[in-house]
């Protein structure tokens, strides 16, 4: 079984994203693949027990079945310097399945985990599992991290490569082309996949998006609708529709709840599917009575504005709703974007 140890450069780089859509080759190709997180994080429930939803996700895309995915999940870690007793016993246990491929993905970034010796390196080392990085791309600072992490990794494991992520087609594929990748592979690093910024794989829904903030629902809408992408509304109504108009995708705003100008302009804006009201300030008769005659959700939140939109930019992206024609693209992406014969081949 041969064994490739999916890791972030970074918190939110696009493991899940990597993970499903090379699974999804690998399968298609005949091939049976395995999946495992070997320390979890647990930020939410599933049949009444903590759970990490990005495995969760895992488990649904690529159907599997009720088999323990997480062996630890991080609430169980200590602050101190040993992991829990049995954790490498639990690890060797939850890898005792018959596969061709076992795609393991690693922890919030390459570097968590290294005071209780749970890292990604410590754990990949342990099982002989080469490290594909993956890096969500931003110019220079990105390169700079990929070389960081791969002096965290050091002796400890094998460095397969790196996957650079949502990459911009239009502003930085080239760059990536002409400077990044050379520079990358000048120094021992082959870069294995560039895949293009894909908005709809940023979405989140409402629902969720409402309970993270423990926000009281006004005006209900459609709760399961997707959104893409969240507006502050700061300035003034006029201001905000032509700020609306140039954001691509299905939207969500935040706003004071004293500014009526702006909630009134965002609810009458068809790609709007939320409004979000902080400060724990109720809307005023008529915001509720136009949410309710346009289908929008209406919501308050306790928290000031900046801390609503710094929770709920952290979720995009970070919660992928499964259906085909995202699954497809998953597949799509992958089989145009990961050099799948050069990392056999280096996997060896």
């Amino acid at each position: 079984m041969k064994k490739i140890y999916v890791a972030g450069v970074e918190e939110k780089a696009g493991k899940t994203v990597v993970i499903l859509g090379l699974a999804q080759v690998l399968s298609g190709r005949g091939f049976r693949v395995a999946y495992r997180k070997l320390v979890g994080v647990a930020r939410a429930y599933r049949d009444g027990r903590p759970a990490d939803p990005d495995a969760e996700l895992l488990r649904e895309a690529l159907r599997i079945g009720e088999e323990e995915l997480i062996p630890v999940l991080s609430g169980e870690v200590p602050r101190a310097w040993r992991p829990p007793v049995d954790a490498w016993e639990r690890i060797r246990a939850s890898l005792e399945l018959t596969a061709d491929f076992l795609l393991v993905e690693g922890r919030e970034w390459v570097g968590r985990g290294l005071l209780s010796g749970l890292s990604d390196p410590a754990l990949a080392g342990k099982l002989s599992a080469p490290i594909l990085l993956v890096a969500k791309y931003r110019g220079e600072p990105t390169v700079d991290a990929v070389l960081a992490a791969s002096r965290i990794i050091g002796e400890e494991a094998r460095l397969l490569g790196v996957v650079l992520n949502e990459v911009s087609p239009e502003a930085e594929f080239s760059e990536v082309q002409t400077y990044a990748a050379p520079f990358l592979e000048e120094r021992g690093i082959p870069v294995l996949g560039t895949i293009p910024f894909e908005r709809r794989l940023q979405a989140v829904r409402i629902r969720e998006v409402l309970e993270a903030l423990g926000a009281e629902v006004v005006v209900e809408g459609n709760l399961e609708a997707e959104v893409e992408r969240f507006l502050v509304g700061a300035m003034g109504a006029e201001a905000a529709l032509q700020h609306l108009r140039r954001i691509p995708g299905q939207l969500a705003v935040i706003t004071a709840g004293d500014r009526t100008d702006i909630q009134a302009a965002a609810l009458s804006f068809p790609r709007v599917r939320a409004l979000i009201l902080s400060g724990g300030i109720r809307p005023e008769r008529a915001i509720a009575v136009q949410a309710t005659e346009t289908g929008k959700t209406l919501a308050v939140a306790p928290q000031d504005t900046f801390t609503v939109a710094e929770t709920a930019d952290q979720l995009l992206g970070r919660s992928l709703p499964l259906d085909p024609e995202r699954l497809g693209l998953l597949s799509r992406l992958a089989e145009e974007n990961l050099d799948l014969e050069r990392l056999l081949e280096l996997l060896g």
